[in-house]
Formats: structure tokens, sequence, C-alpha cells
């Protein structure tokens, strides 16, 4: 599902928005979830999951095709951890 998807989805089931205002309630959703991030490092949405931003050591990694390796640097990424209740409803 994309952020298009998303605000089609809440046009749709809310039945008192523009399109175009459902397009701007998920841009600032997402923009207060990377604020957040960037911020605390993570997000706790109770009944649904944590994310959290998490730091990835430095690693050695290979391009197959050319036969090269190649060092990847530390970095920060974005990890998702759905909440008992989320994670039932999948299994």
């Amino acid at each position: 599902m994309t952020k298009a998807d998303l605000a089609k989805e809440i046009y749709s089931k809310h039945g008192g928005l523009t399109l175009k205002q459902s397009k701007e309630i998920v841009n600032l959703l997402f923009d207060l979830i990377s604020q957040s991030l960037k911020a605390d490092s993570h997000l706790v949405i109770s009944n649904f999951g944590t994310f959290k931003v998490v730091k990835r050591k430095k690693k050695l990694g290979r391009i197959i095709s050319e036969g090269k390796t190649l060092l990847i640097p530390e970095h920060k990424s974005v990890v998702f951890i759905p909440s008992k209740k989320r994670k039932n409803e999948l299994i």
C-alpha cells in the first residue's frame, strides 16, 4: 500500500474530507513520525507496534556480479516491532 492508497482509503471511509485533505493528513502523519524518530529514536503506537532507530555495525559486503568486496560503513536504520496483538493477528 502506498501513501496515495492510504489517502484514498481515508477519503473513501471518512466521507467529510476531500482527497486533498486526506493526502495532507497522511503527509502530516509521516512527517510527525519522522520528527519523532529523529528526536527520540523511537515511537510507540499502542496496540500497533514500535518504530526504533538502531545503529548497524560496519560490515563487509560483496558485489557478486563484479566479484568485489566493499566496506559498508556504520549507519542508522529504522526497524518496526509489531505489538503482540498485531503479531498474533498476522499468524
